[in-house]
């Protein structure tokens, strides 16, 4: 299902203590949202009267302003299809409590009050916390002549059939585990430590798979204690999709992905809550073209909230560390790694540079083998020579074509047809030769396969398939070509190393090739990305298949959305072209299981991967229709 539910934190100017003309401000705030078809909208903390009211929380006057401004507010939601999430000081029992109100449609669909109680915040003493678990209030609205029935509890999941939803005060959200929505209300004073209460909520977020819409008061409330700047955001996941300009924007309009489900983490049942259900069906967007309140990214694998060189640099030292403990433990002396003068192999010789490095040992306990055959290019001679050189690597270029030829002879194959076993037959040979070689020199062979070859079974079984430790498992394709760029961006710009530099650049420049097909005059005439698809299109299905677990329609309609209808114009793609791509990566995907069973062990880094080893399992005889 293609499930995006339109959502709004709303920050209207208001008048602390004066909740006749709050309720008026929130109102039109509403009114703006609902012309723009958003379907749940939160309000900061104690919007209705404003914060930091201290002992006025007491007042007969404000608690019967407050009240009324809650009905007033009840009667206009009664004509808009919309959930309104709002706090206020509310009085039960002969205690004040601070409240959230969900309300629907006309209707009180609960009231939950703050429970936990921040011992540095000045407003705690004033309100109490409720010690029954459970409540039924019943309440008359005299002016119009309703009355509302509805639970008053610390424990509400408010649901439907699509999705649930809860209100918390407070980061403390483990007993709302596994809850799509929750509704964060929560006074963010604007110190120097601010950050650190948004990575709070990130975590919570990624730790309880929920959405949670934050929002905080806004530069409108009292400055007598705390200043606010209305921070709000979205956090999906752990992400945050979207967030507000704090000084000169405080409304936040965002679709949600409601299909989104993060099964990597805690499966732990939520702790004991009372149900409300509630009807609410107008969330689906079914026009791919139609434009939604939000981003995706076209590249979930790269953080690029982060410098590029100290990302790239912190994968690569990972990378590296992970790869010196693997020689220690196999008591190894020296990295074998064959090189093709391509991106996968060229990250593999840096991270072995960089281990050797770490180590203290000599660049002559890295043995680069090329192992040029039928499909090798002209460039990729150029490549190889030219970073080994640039790196103070000593070369060994072993020629695989005699043997390779050999080899069909033996079986009977006629080197005229260049079929499958034409192109196994030179990448199990190189294998071959590495394995022995490491024998030789006492090494262990390095894997330079990717993710992206991986999910799409691009590789030969018992050929490049094989290693003895794979550092590129975890790695696709569209993060190792922005670690090869940064890298080569900053020995630009410091001027420090020019010719591996340039060697980068002229690696990522060439077309990616497996180069088992015979060459035309010295040029590539295998290009993997006219076979399969863009590799940016096959990472972005790749990420969120495996972190979110979409179906194929729903990976159908992001990916349009994403790379078809984002409004930059380019329209390097279309329906069609995405749509095959689609096809392609689930019937190879499926089918390359069995690759994936018998892949060497490798680093993980802590992005979605495909390592059996590491947090990926399904069958190798599995029978998925597509």
């Amino acid at each position: 299902m293609n499930g995006y539910l339109k959502v709004a934190t709303l920050m209207p100017d208001i008048k602390v203590g004066n909740p006749q003309f709050n309720i008026e401000a929130i109102k039109e705030e509403i009114q703006k949202a609902n012309a723009l078809t958003v379907k749940f909208c939160l309000f900061p903390e104690l919007c209705i009267s404003g914060n930091n009211l201290e002992s006025l929380y007491h007042d007969r006057n404000l608690l019967n302003n407050s009240l009324e401004a809650l009905f007033n507010l009840v009667a206009f939601s009664s004509e808009l299809d919309v959930i309104i999430v709002v706090s206020l000081p509310f009085e039960f029992k002969s205690n004040v409590y601070e409240v959230a109100a969900i309300i629907k449609s006309g209707k009180i669909l609960g009231l939950v009050p703050k429970n936990i109680f921040d011992k540095k915040n000045s407003c705690a003493r004033f309100f109490s916390p409720l010690y029954n678990d459970y409540d039924e209030i019943t309440l008359r609205d005299t002016l119009r002549n309703v009355t509302y029935s509805f639970p008053f509890s610390k424990n509400i999941i408010f649901e439907n059939s699509r999705f649930n939803f809860a209100v918390t005060f407070d980061n403390n959200f483990s007993k709302l585990n596994r809850t799509t929505i929750i509704c964060n209300l929560v006074s963010i004073p604007e110190t120097i430590n601010v950050d650190s209460n948004i990575r709070e909520i990130k975590d919570c977020s990624s730790r309880n798979s929920s959405i949670i819409l934050t929002a905080s008061p806004g530069i409108s409330e009292s400055t007598e204690s705390n200043t606010y700047f209305g921070r709000s955001f979205v956090c999906e996941y752990g992400d945050i999709i979207v967030k507000n300009d704090i000084l000169t924007n405080h409304v936040l309009i965002c679709d949600v992905d409601l299909d989104k489900k993060d099964f990597t983490k805690s499966k732990e049942q939520k702790s004991k809550s009372h149900i409300v259900n509630f009807n609410y069906d107008n969330f689906m967007f079914s026009d791919v073209t139609e434009k939604l309140f939000r981003d995706f990214d076209k590249y979930p694998y790269i953080n690029k909230k982060i410098n590029p060189y100290n990302y790239s640099m912190h994968i690569i030292n990972i990378l590296s560390i992970a790869l010196a403990k693997k020689l220690k433990a196999c008591k190894a002396d020296n990295i074998v790694i064959g090189v093709s003068g391509g991106i996968d192999s060229t990250l593999a010789i840096l991270v072995a540079k960089k281990t050797v490095e770490f180590l203290s040992i000599s660049n002559d306990n890295i043995v680069p083998i090329f192992m040029p055959g039928f499909g090798t290019s002209s460039d990729s001679v150029s490549n190889v020579n030219n970073l080994l050189n640039a790196l103070n690597l000593k070369q060994r270029t072993v020629d695989i074509s005699k043997s390779v030829n050999q080899h069909f002879n033996d079986i009977g194959h006629d080197p005229s047809v260049a079929n499958t076993t034409f192109e196994n037959a030179q990448a199990r040979e190189r294998t071959q030769i590495l394995m022995d070689v490491a024998n030789e020199v006492n090494g262990i062979v390095v894997g330079t396969g990717d993710l992206s070859e991986i999910a799409l079974g691009f590789s030969t079984y018992n050929g490049d398939q094989m290693s003895m430790y794979n550092i590129n498992a975890s790695l696709p394709k569209t993060l190792i070509r922005y670690i090869l760029n940064s890298v080569a961006d900053e020995n630009i710009k410091s001027n420090n190393n020019i010719i591996l530099a340039n060697t980068l650049k002229s690696v990522l420049y060439a077309k990616i090739s497996p180069e088992l097909l015979p060459t035309d005059n010295g040029i590539i005439t295998q290009k993997t990305e006219d076979i399969l698809g863009n590799y940016e299109i096959h990472d972005f299905i790749l990420y969120n298949y495996l972190k979110y677990h979409y179906d194929i329609e729903k990976l159908f309609d992001l990916t349009l959305r994403t790379f078809v209808y984002n409004n930059e114009n380019e329209y390097k793609y279309n329906d069609e072209y995405i749509k095959n791509c689609i096809n392609i990566f689930f019937n190879r995907f499926y089918k390359s299981q069995f690759k994936r069973t018998a892949s060497p062990a490798s680093p993980n880094i802590g992005l979605p991967n495909l390592s059996p080893h590491n947090e990926f399992f399904i069958p190798s005889d599995v029978e998925i229709n597509i």
